[in-house]
């Protein structure tokens, strides 16, 4: 029997996958699956002494678990390629993740939540572009570098430094210096924000707003909101909902921001006209998951998934298939966390990147004491 390249290509990515599942139900636990497996989060709890050091303390749970573990295993073992091959489908599990999470919005909860999200959004995108541009020309940056470097700390790390090398030229290091920065900003960020939330008492929603507006990364947002605020199928994570949003109408950007970088830096290095391509540049780089987050919203406000509120036998299935999306989705992100590849980061890209990256998560942060209320 003959396989098509597209289905051996499938094939080859279910050890991985079932190496991500399997850390997913060693930590969350398989109750939903008729496994008899509590989950190490529930162990932590077994007496008051673990449950106030590692809960209450380090706030370990499920999300953190299984990021923590899939960063061992990333770099305490040589991963072969017929594992990675699925473990490189992690983000493709976090989008699907989103696009279920379209479950707990209404129509009326995204005109709200995502107008006051797109005003905060759209400052600190233009704030940081600009700020980052500004710093890496006045370090001896190299424009092209300084682009990306501006696309991953203004809008969504990783992706958008992908997504912008392109457009602007940038080198093969200037890509490299730049993801190393963003994701050893990331890391720390996953461990420093849940923490600093719950040390200013910040509530769910305001550390969501926080979170969303202030992280680099996607991944990195769902991660440490989910720290934050795990929630339960019954009762939604209010912090995961809110700083969704907020990440959303962030990615939204990306196609915008990656022409008007292409632009500039044309502009300034003086690169060949047809580098920009307006049809290529808007149409690729559009995130087309964003379309299957909001027909969800729509089919929920409709009322296709039954009552929100208590949440229908539907839609708390649906809650925990995006609990587990992001479980495997983030487990997969963590074993593709190099240590070897964040000491990368060093010189100019380490010294703009992460003071950008700073002035972001502090202005943020103020902005949330400030203006945010704690109930939306």
């Amino acid at each position: 029997m003959t396989y098509s390249n597209k289905t051996l290509g499938v094939l080859k990515t279910i050890p991985g996958i079932l190496l991500m599942f399997s850390i997913a139900v060693l930590t969350m636990g398989g109750e939903d699956l008729g496994i008899p497996w509590p989950g190490l989060e529930s162990y932590l709890k077994i007496n008051s002494l673990t449950k106030t050091f590692f809960v209450d303390v380090l706030r370990l749970n499920y999300i953190l678990l299984c990021i923590l573990i899939g960063m061992l295993i990333g770099n305490l073992f040589t991963l072969p390629r017929w594992i990675m091959a699925g473990v490189s489908t992690s983000r493709l599990f976090i989008k699907l993740g989103v696009i279920l999470l379209g479950s707990l919005y209404s129509l009326a909860d995204v005109a709200k939540l995502g107008f006051t999200a797109i005003i905060l959004i759209t400052t600190f995108i233009i704030l940081t572009l600009f700020f980052t541009l500004w710093l890496g020309k006045r370090t001896g940056m190299d424009p092209s570098s300084a682009a990306v470097l501006a696309a991953g700390t203004a809008v969504c790390g990783v992706s958008a430094i992908v997504a912008t090398a392109p457009a602007v030229r940038a080198k093969t290091t200037d890509v490299v210096f730049s993801i190393a920065t963003i994701l050893t900003f990331g890391v720390v960020s996953i461990f420093v924000f849940p923490f600093i939330g719950h040390l200013l008492e910040l509530s769910p929603h305001q550390f969501g707003v926080w979170a969303g507006t202030g992280i680099l990364s996607s991944g990195q947002v769902l991660a440490v909101c989910l720290i934050f605020d795990p929630g339960t199928a019954n009762h939604a994570s209010e912090s995961l909902k809110t700083g969704e949003i907020y990440n959303l109408a962030r990615v939204l950007f990306l196609p915008f921001v990656v022409l008007g970088l292409a632009a500039i830096t044309t502009r300034t290095a003086k690169l060949p006209d047809d580098e920009i391509n307006i049809h290529t540049g808007l149409a690729s780089k559009f995130p087309v998951f964003v379309i299957g987050f909001l027909a969800m919203v729509f089919l929920t406000s409709l009322g296709f998934f039954g009552q929100s509120s208590p949440p229908s036998p539907e839609l708390i299935t649906i809650r925990k298939l995006y609990n587990w999306f992001f479980a495997i989705g983030l487990t997969g992100l963590g074993m593709q966390i190099s240590f070897s590849e964040l000491t990368r980061a060093g010189g100019k890209p380490l010294l703009v990147g992460s003071a950008a990256a700073l002035l972001k998560a502090v202005l943020a942060l103020i902005v949330v004491l400030l203006l945010i209320p704690e109930q939306p």
